[in-house]
């Protein structure tokens, strides 16, 4: 099951007679879905498996898929009837020998994914929504969010559509589609506001810049930037270019502490800044102390 010529032989097997354009769609996706794992350095092979099973089980019949589910699965299904087809290939995909839990997980996920998604789950999740065959107005503005902004921001782009969708048909949100939509929108603003205080930062030509994920370390803030400055004048002059940035982009800045110290700290909200010395930092040495969490060098 771990050949993606085994996989579309599979798939392209039940749809040769009928639903042609199905699997039109699917293939799509699988090229939207391939190309995104080159862009964000993600397994071809896995994004290949997964967006050709995601649709697996589109045309089954619910009564057969139940007889796969679990009993608080098939609960859920009942309610959120467009769950079915992703449970059901989701569960085929391993009855046809697929091993990979992250695979399975995008597959099962692909609707609107869930909190803490793999960046597999967000390719096919996107990829879905955003191949070339979706002709509606909101699938061609999310392609061009995709490609000019990125995953995160066509995430929350698709599922504030797809919701709208949802309660103009008098239906209900899925409460676990609100989530996904609460998360990467608070991730889409960090990333704007992150954005913001590196152009500060670029501007007084800081130095060793290093963003931290602090998700899950901290309860105060979600990400810690690093930067070394050659003095405390410059120190000075980010503090003055931060604190533009960040208002005019609609954002706050809550506390400024260490002014005029070799070490300036900056209280952004979800988004901590530490502005040293040189000197200063190799003294606290805060790389050592963080050599676990996750980080990215601008």
């Amino acid at each position: 099951m771990e050949s993606l010529d085994s996989v579309r032989k599979i798939v392209s097997e039940k749809y040769k007679n009928e639903h042609r354009e199905r699997w039109n769609h699917i293939v799509g996706v699988v090229e939207m879905a391939q190309y995104l794992a080159e862009v964000y350095q993600i397994d071809p092979l896995k994004a290949g498996i997964a967006a050709y099973m995601h649709d697996y089980c589109k045309y089954d019949d619910y009564s057969e898929i139940e007889k796969i589910l679990t009993e608080e699965e098939m609960k859920e299904c009942r309610m959120y009837p467009f769950l079915y087809h992703a449970y059901g290939s989701a569960y085929q995909y391993k009855a046809f020998g697929g091993k990979d839990e992250e695979i399975y997980q995008a597959i099962r996920n692909h609707v609107f994914g869930r909190p803490n998604m793999s960046k597999l789950e967000e390719i096919i999740m996107i990829a879905d929504y955003t191949e070339k065959n979706r002709k509606i107005d909101e699938c061609i503005q999310c392609r061009k969010i995709l490609l000019d902004k990125g995953i995160e921001e066509a995430i929350v782009y698709s599922l504030r559509s797809t919701m709208d969708y949802v309660l103009k048909q008098g239906n209900m949100v899925h409460p676990r589609q609100q989530e996904v939509y609460n998360e990467y929108s608070k991730k889409v603003e960090e990333m704007r506001l992150e954005e913001e205080i590196i152009h500060a930062l670029d501007k007084v030509k800081a130095n060793d810049i290093l963003v931290y994920d602090m998700k899950g370390r901290s309860p105060l803030y979600d990400e810690l930037i690093l930067c070394s400055v050659s003095s405390q004048r410059q120190a000075a002059s980010a503090v003055t270019y931060i604190k533009e940035n960040v208002e005019m982009a609609g954002f706050s800045v809550r506390n400024i502490e260490g002014v005029n110290s070799p070490w300036v700290l900056i209280d952004c909200g979800d988004v901590i800044v530490s502005i040293f010395t040189k000197e200063e930092r190799e003294h606290f040495g805060l790389e050592k102390i963080y050599m676990d969490v996750p980080v990215k060098k601008v």
